[in-house]
C-alpha cells in the first residue's frame, strides 16, 4: 500500500501496548529519567508519552519527512492539555524533582543564552 501512515494515535486495548507515530515536526524527544523511562512529547496534541524504549525513526512510503514511531510499553500518558498552568517546562521541572533525569532535556534557553554571552565576549 502507498498510503502516508495516520498522525493520529494508534491505540490497542491494552494500556500498556501504545504505538505512536507522528512526523519529526511534531515529535519530541525531552529525556531519560533517573528510573530508566523515556519521555516523548506529541507536540500536534501536547501529550507526553513516559515509555521503556526510545523512539524509532522511518520514512513512510511515499513520505520526504522522517517519522518517529514509539511502541512497547507506556508508563504514564499525560496530556497538558488539561491544565491551564502546566506545560512542557512545569513536566520536566516536575520529573526532575520525582525522578530526576539521567539524560537532561535539551533546555533550548541555557543554550541561546550561552551562545549570546559567548558572541557578546567575542567583540
Amino acid at each position: 500500500m502507498s498510503d502516508t501512515p495516520s498522525t493520529t494515535v494508534d491505540v490497542s486495548d491494552s494500556k500498556n501496548d501504545r504505538r505512536l507515530k507522528r512526523p519529526s515536526r511534531d515529535y519530541g524527544y525531552l529525556g531519560e529519567d533517573g528510573e530508566g523511562f523515556h519521555h516523548h512529547v506529541d507536540e500536534a496534541t501536547n501529550t507526553i508519552y513516559v515509555t521503556t524504549s526510545h523512539a524509532e525513526r522511518f520514512y513512510p512510503e511515499n513520505a520526504n519527512t522522517q517519522w518517529f514511531r514509539i511502541s512497547g510499553n507506556v508508563d504514564h500518558v499525560e496530556d497538558l492539555e488539561q491544565y491551564d498552568d502546566r506545560g512542557l517546562t512545569e513536566w520536566i521541572a516536575y520529573v526532575d524533582s520525582v525522578r530526576g533525569w539521567h539524560d537532561r532535556p535539551f533546555e533550548i534557553s541555557s543554550v541561546l543564552t550561552d551562545a549570546f554571552s559567548q558572541r557578546g565576549g567575542r567583540q
